[in-house]
């Protein structure tokens, strides 16, 4: 008798998990035809999860789905379909068996997240369950149809209506809640990457990244450049619409030399300041101390009007160089905010370059001809105004002035493109740049929901967006009908869960990484990963990681640069919630500052006294940020900003003990962080700075409630 109960429990354990694998493999392909949960309930992202990653979403869920029935069987002594009581009770170790699995592939893999999906899943396998409990009411029960559709159902309701079963549902809402909150909050999306980075780290490498002014912090850095001859110092372009010049290679002050802010509106999403170039005279005597950006500005109450303009820079305050505007474009465009381009670099040819995103157009239905409007490719436009170059033809969605078309750009002539097109096809340029040695333009192109593409542009190529992306067709038909050859991408990566937005980068021509000559390096933006690849094939299926930049998502690499000296330098944007940016320079890995932080605890020296760091703690520390540094100090409520949970592993996830140490030494009104954090360094002594430190590295096994 036991062994023919043992043998049920397998059986019906098979036929539990094949029904979790075919939910799997339908959930997938329904989810890519119909919306499970409608955009009218929750609007979610469109996320594709690859064919490969279902397979691995698979085995999760069988290997979790196989430990829940294992440990009901165990504690309920019968298989799943015994009785209708087992029934019900099973589907709640169901739901925590779904749910897990979920927040798993969510929170410890690679796997992209779909809710869409996750939601189709658990339809599915819970339309089976249901199935499978009916066909045994009706055959091995015999019960009536009527019957044996209801009872289950009732089953159901009632067990989920109870005390465990609201708990189950409770926790089945979480994998969905985080994924809401990873899509709009990007320091939630942050810490959640953080943990994805956590359970898959990087491989380690020759290379690593270095902080070029760890004194210095900057507010959301998109860009650093040096100005043509001067090589003594950096311009470092901030999103929200600030321009610094700090010294280089050693610098611990930033000087301000354009503001913009306030003609941005809101800088949000892809929006504000996105491209810094400056004239190839700027520092010739004749006089062209002139910075073009290309920037965004949301208040007009009809829509987003994308500017570029010309500043004068020898102009003697940034008030006054502000003063010297000049607008070259003006594109009206739709109101998302979303795919703007944003690239800016002046060619050998000594001509000004621009990336605009598809984003950047109207809605209204004449406007999408490339006849039109300016959208989706590269532009290249004489800024100096030289004779026998061309005035810019009449334009219906905003302004074009100030420049000329030259007459040799590929589509001067042809009568659907307008002439300052270099390029088209592309879906969102935002960030290229031409090899020192060959000349060739090199594009980032940030996909969509499936395809990230490096691009090696050809002037008067179409680039294949919206019709294919990487080396897929998309399923989507063309804007228009033009008659001119295409060129698909050098390298496409699939998106995964933090792999997913390209940011183009450099072919690297000095003498200070040899092992790189010859190669192009560039970055993706949410997992802040520096990979490098071959600059001389036609089409690349392999790239190297070397480093990574930093752990924020969608916070992460916003650009690299080549330096004249050599330097390869990354910009990262920081966190959302406080000015936290910073200008890396590549090193070696023995040189690097930058790097899985978690790997890398803090020893004690021999001389630390904890009992004494505590009470210094307690005495300094305690009042604003609590006794076990939870935040929660009596002082707190009054200071009018959140005090930090010093006891929280993902606040020491984010920071080194170097990044403490100088909040407390230095105060965050030196970090341009809370003028309220006072310099402890005036009051305390260096070496109890450094056993402070390593107390409050040590509050997350002391208070941490998990």
């Amino acid at each position: 008798m036991r062994q023919s109960r043992v043998q049920i429990q397998l059986m019906v354990a098979v036929i539990q998990l094949l029904c979790i694998t075919l939910a799997c493999v339908l959930g997938y392909a329904l989810s890519r035809e119909v919306l499970i949960i409608p955009k009218v309930v929750l609007r979610l992202p469109d996320v594709h999860v690859s064919q490969s990653d279902l397979w691995s979403l698979v085995r999760i869920f069988v290997t979790v789905y196989l430990g829940q029935i294992i440990l009901s069987n165990v504690i309920l002594r019968s298989h799943g379909f015994s009785s209708l009581r087992r029934f019900g009770t099973e589907y709640l170790f169901y739901l925590f068996a779904y749910t897990t699995a979920s927040l798993y592939s969510f929170l410890a893999t690679t796997i992209n997240y779909d809710p869409q999906l996750i939601a189709a899943i658990g339809l599915i396998s819970t339309v089976f369950y249901l199935l499978a409990m009916m066909m045994v009411c009706l055959v091995r029960d015999r019960q009536g149809v009527l019957a044996s559709v209801w009872q289950p159902v009732w089953s159901l309701v009632r067990r989920l209506l109870s005390i465990p079963g609201v708990l189950a549902i409770v926790y089945f809402l979480v994998p969905l809640a985080l994924g809401m909150a990873f899509t709009v909050d990007r320091d939630v999306a942050n810490r959640i990457t953080q943990i994805r980075i956590w359970f898959n780290p990087v491989s380690a490498s020759e290379w690593g990244l270095k902080n070029l002014y760890p004194e210095l912090v900057f507010e959301q850095p998109v860009l650093v450049r040096q100005a043509p001859g001067d090589n003594a110092n950096l311009y470092v372009l901030e999103r929200v619409g600030r321009v610094y010049r700090v010294p280089f290679p050693v610098g611990t002050e930033k000087e301000l030399v354009l503001d913009i802010r306030d003609q941005l509106g809101e800088v949000e999403v892809e929006n504000g300041a996105l491209g810094l170039a400056f004239h190839p005279m700027f520092a010739e005597p004749a006089g062209r101390q002139f910075a073009y950006l290309y920037f965004t500005d949301t208040r007009p109450a009809d829509g987003q009007v994308n500017r570029l303009s010309r500043f004068d820079f020898s102009a003697p305050d940034p008030a006054a160089r502000r003063a010297t505007e000049t607008p070259l474009l003006v594109l009206q465009r739709e109101g998302s905010g979303f795919h703007n381009g944003g690239s800016l670099e002046f060619g050998p040819d000594g001509y000004l370059y621009v990336g605009v995103g598809e984003g950047v157009h109207p809605r209204d239905q004449e406007a999408q001809t490339s006849a039109a409007v300016l959208r989706s490719g590269v532009l290249r436009l004489d800024v100096d105004e030289g004779a026998g170059n061309l005035l810019p033809e009449p334009f219906a969605w905003g302004s074009l002035q100030n420049y000329r078309v030259p007459a040799d750009n590929p589509f001067v002539d042809h009568a659907d493109i307008r002439g300052e097109y270099w390029a088209l096809g592309l879906r969102n340029p935002f960030r290229f740049s031409f090899d020192p040695a060959t000349g060739d333009l090199w594009v980032g192109d940030v996909g969509s929901t499936v395809w990230e593409e490096i691009n090696r542009i050809e002037p008067g190529l179409h680039y294949q967006f919206p019709v294919a992306e990487g080396h897929h067709p998309t399923g989507r038909s063309a804007w228009e009908t033009l008659d001119i050859p295409q060129q698909g991408p050098v390298y496409a990566y699939e998106h995964n869960a933090y792999d997913r937005a390209v940011i183009g980068g450099v072919v690297y021509r000095g003498d200070r990484y040899p092992s790189l000559q010859g190669k192009y390096v560039f970055a993706d933006n949410y997992s802040a990963k520096i990979f490098v690849m071959p600059a001389d094939q036609s089409r690349v299926d392999d790239v190297d990681l070397i480093a990574r930049a930093s752990q924020y998502a969608q916070r992460g690499v916003s650009s690299v640069a080549q330096l004249e000296s050599g330097e390869i330098l990354v910009t990262t944007l920081g966190a959302a919630s406080e000015p936290s940016g910073e200008v890396l320079v590549l090193v070696r890995a023995e040189e690097a500052d930058v790097v899985q932080r978690e790997d890398t605890p803090t020893v004690a020296p021999a001389d630390y006294d904890e009992q004494a760091s505590a009470a210094s703690f307690a005495v300094n520390c305690a009042r604003c940020h609590g006794v076990t540094g939870d935040g929660q100090g009596p002082d707190a409520s009054l200071l009018g900003v959140p005090m930090p949970d010093l006891t929280s592993p993902l606040y020491h996830f984010q920071r080194s003990a170097e990044d403490i140490h100088a909040v407390i030494e230095k105060g965050g009104a030196a970090l341009g962080k809370s003028p309220l954090m006072p310099p402890w360094g005036e009051f305390l002594q260096p070496s109890e700075i450094d056993h402070l430190v390593i107390y409050i590295q040590s509050l997350p096994d002391k208070h941490h409630r998990h």
